[in-house]
């Protein structure tokens, strides 16, 4: 005695769907590909990028050929040995799989952003606020200006050849 769920589990027609839905999703996910990798290329060759987010745009290209899918679907008899509906192949055979590239080109375009803590450490909360190690390091021409926070800036007329000379003990001018 058969069990009827066993059955409907290997039975071949249904074997043969499930495959074709899997062939179906591969298809849309090498064509997000063509587009992600085209719009990378198309950016090496312009001077100044042209897309921006390449998870997105990438999405246009299997937007176009999910449409163009379902248009033959609709409009062309479905094969003879076929026992689907209109609906179900254009929910199986386009929907599902778009909607899974949609879900991943999300997925990884969330997952690309940088975090906002790395975000904190690696750059100022205003961009006229900076570092106070920015402010007070020595630059070539730090004995003629005035540094804010600093209280020898009051002393402008060390230079740094005189500092130097301070910190060596030679009193002597070179």
């Amino acid at each position: 005695m058969r069990c009827p769920t066993l059955a409907a589990q290997y039975d071949p027609i249904t074997i043969q769907t499930q495959g074709k839905i899997m062939g179906a999703i591969f298809f849309y996910i090498f064509v997000y590909f063509v587009g992600y990798y085209g719009s990378n290329i198309l950016n090496m060759l312009t001077v100044r990028p042209l897309v921006n987010n390449r998870y997105m745009a990438a999405l246009m290209p299997v937007y176009g050929i999910a449409a163009m899918h379902a248009y033959m679907i609709v409009t062309r008899p479905l094969p003879a040995g076929a026992d689907i509906t209109v609906e179900y192949a254009l929910l199986v055979f386009v929907t599902l799989p778009v909607v899974v590239v949609t879900l991943g080109a999300t997925y990884f375009m969330w997952n690309n952003k940088p975090k906002q803590d790395e975000q904190v450490e690696h750059s100022p909360a205003r961009p006229d606020h900076f570092p106070t190690e920015a402010l007070n390091r020595e630059t070539p021409l730090s004995g003629t200006h005035a540094q804010p926070g600093s209280s020898e800036s009051a002393n402008a007329s060390t230079t740094p050849a005189a500092d130097t000379a301070e910190k060596s003990g030679d009193t002597k001018p070179h």
